[in-house]
């Protein structure tokens, strides 16, 4: 199993990623090949929007939550 087959099961939960020196937190809302994307709280100087995008390539770790 590829790990990115193993995310299907987990749209929609609130994950942990962590990448070199922090953590996100958020749901897990979308992925491809390259890249995880997880809505997010807005931060307050953010950017507008509440979705963080992060390479795969960088993620060390991912924690899920809830399911």
């Amino acid at each position: 199993m590829r790990y990115v087959d193993w995310l299907k099961g987990f749209l929609g939960s609130e994950v942990e990623v962590t990448v070199s020196g922090d953590i996100v937190v958020g749901t897990l809302i979308d992925f491809d090949e390259s890249t995880l994307s997880l809505k997010i709280p807005p931060t307050i100087h953010g950017p507008p929007n509440d979705t963080a995008t992060i390479p795969l390539q960088s993620v060390e770790f991912i924690r899920i939550v809830s399911s």
